[in-house]
């Protein structure tokens, strides 16, 4: 752990319920608009075997039993359990849990609260909240977790953790990371908001981020809001960003998502060795207020090769010279089409990529709400309505076949740049509880 936070500073050179803690009131909201549309679609009954648990004795009790084909409904309440909450068997050679569910009972994840002993309390156990190891197929929904020193949850792919589907969450004040990996397989974070209630720790020296894995595969991340992922200046670990994907990962799908005041937003790759490959990172917004004094890039590509970065909006409001960038020799075969931003795209130390088709002198008057991460335009502008670049080889339409809203982009016409296409038609009804996954051809190189 503590050998990954020396590479970590190497390469780097607060709408919530009030169980949660305070806030300090210079901390921007989410725009309410934004909070009702990444409502998570309520989920289909659970299948099979239900048990049901009121009090923390249950919930321990029933997580180490937990079988196969099981689901575990919480009742409303606050929890505050004595260890750990391991899923599986630490043993990867043994056969992996599958088809398992841990859930909250109504659906409404303020009503279930699985609260550690403090993001500061270096003594305090335990340390994490949830710890995926041998499951094959585990969903984790409607509830919330926080105030863990360290991670409120983990997913060990190197004791065999792949397919866990997180949503639903709301995850608040992780004294580390608020979702750690290292080697997971196909996971998907959607429909969650992560965030800092105040600011991020002080007692780990500033050293956290919001979905940080190693070497993972195939992972999925939509539909979030992050929001106040930013630690105090002067600490020894600065610019952890919201979503951190290194370390040996590929193929990730980053869309749909909200970041509100974070130090960084979302990092490929990071260190010169040891990187990511491929993956997608569209349909975004971002937005910085002057609070942060220490903000680093919202959208970093450093050894990453075969990147591809479509249709997001960014406002750094003045706070870093740099919207989107692509650092070190590694770094090839990156495409960057169909941007707004407000500051440059940059190559740094040798990297290199096709850059078209964006618009880089956006100004918040432009948007309905740039203060509260609401990025979708207010009215038609020439520069950007209708003036995309169609999307060139190896990038098609088919990479970015929808917008921030799910909206179909135009097919008939140029469409918009950025995330928002203005004035779309209504998204593509689904059944309750489904987003459309992603297919091989948008999340491998």
């Amino acid at each position: 752990m503590r050998s990954v936070a020396r590479l970590v500073a190497a390469a780097l050179a607060l709408t919530v319920f009030p169980a949660a803690g305070g806030r300090g009131a210079d901390i921007p909201e989410v725009a309410r608009a934004l909070l009702e549309q990444k409502k998570a679609p309520p989920l289909p009954k659970p299948a099979g075997q239900i048990i049901r648990v009121t009090t923390t004795t249950e919930l321990e009790r029933s997580i180490t039993a937990l079988q196969s084909n099981q689901t575990i409904m919480i009742a409303p309440g606050t929890y505050k359990p004595r260890r750990d909450l391991g899923v599986g068997m630490q043993n990867r050679g043994k056969e992996p849990l599958r088809n398992i569910a841990i859930r909250g009972e109504t659906g409404k994840r303020k009503d279930v609260i699985i609260r550690g002993p403090g993001k500061e309390n270096r003594k305090g156990t335990p340390r994490n909240g949830f710890q995926f190891y041998n499951v094959d197929g585990a969903l984790l929904a409607g509830l919330s977790v926080g105030d863990y020193f360290h991670h409120p949850i983990k997913c060990n792919g190197n004791a065999g953790c792949r397919r866990v589907r997180m949503y639903n969450l709301y995850l608040f004040d992780a004294g580390e990371q608020f979702v750690k990996g290292s080697g997971p397989k196909d996971c998907i974070v959607e429909h969650c908001l992560i965030e800092y209630t105040e600011i991020g720790p002080i007692a780990n020296n500033g050293y956290t981020q919001g979905v940080d894995f190693h070497g993972a595969r195939r992972t999925i991340i939509r539909d979030c809001i992050f929001r106040n992922m930013h630690v105090k200046p002067g600490l020894k670990h600065q610019y952890g960003p919201a979503i951190l994907m290194w370390s040996d990962s590929r193929d990730t799908l980053v869309e749909r998502n909200v970041f509100l005041d974070c130090d960084r937003g979302v990092a490929l790759g990071l260190t010169p060795t040891r990187g990511h490959v491929g993956g997608i990172i569209r349909n975004n917004f971002f937005y910085t207020s002057k609070r942060i004094k220490n903000a680093d890039c919202p959208i970093i590509v450093w050894n990453s090769p075969g990147t591809k970065i479509v249709h997001n909006t960014i406002l750094t409001n003045g706070t870093y010279p740099n919207a989107i960038e692509y650092r070190f020799p590694k770094t090839r075969g990156v495409v960057i089409a169909n941007n707004i931003t407000d500051a440059r795209i940059a190559a740094r130390s040798g990297a290199r990529a096709e850059v078209y088709g964006n618009f880089t002198r956006a100004t918040p008057d432009l948007f309905v709400d740039a203060a509260g991460c609401d990025l979708h335009l207010k009215k038609p502008v020439a520069s950007i309505v209708k003036s995309a670049r169609k999307l060139k080889k190896p990038l098609s339409a088919s990479d970015c076949p929808d917008d921030f809203d799910g909206h179909p982009r135009r097919a008939d016409a140029p469409g918009d740049i950025g995330a928002d296409q203005f004035g779309s038609t209504p998204p593509p009804s689904g059944k309750p509880g489904e987003s459309r996954p992603a297919t091989k051809k948008e999340t491998m190189q």
